[in-house]
């Protein structure tokens, strides 16, 4: 099996680990694999996909208006890695999540 295959085949793997909703640990001991090989081959696919000219998928965002009190208790914040975001009452559940989504993404 050449680089480029194996590639291809970790590239499976860490999208099946990413769907599978176990953790990094629980999906190496179901699937018969090392801690340290996932986390090579996580690197390894960052720095590829880096590399390669990937497009990025921007989603509308909608700004409340500055009126709306930010302590009132219809407000709460989510953090998702160094990120904030400031929820408020009325917000677009589907819209959270894809944020999210994309701050949980390697960049």
């Amino acid at each position: 099996m050449d680089k480029h295959q194996r590639l291809q085949e970790w590239t499976a793997r860490i999208k099946d680990l990413k769907t599978s909703g176990l953790t990094m640990s629980a999906w190496c001991e179901a699937h018969g694999h090392s801690i340290h090989q996932l986390k090579y081959w996580l690197r390894k696919s960052n720095h590829s996909s880096s590399s390669a000219s990937s497009s990025a998928t921007w989603l509308p965002l909608t700004i409340a208006s500055p009126s709306a009190d930010p302590s009132s208790p219809s407000s709460f914040v989510v953090r998702v890695g160094h990120a904030e975001i400031e929820v408020r009452a009325g917000f677009h559940p589907e819209l959270l999540r894809e944020i999210v989504r994309a701050l949980e993404l390697p960049c």
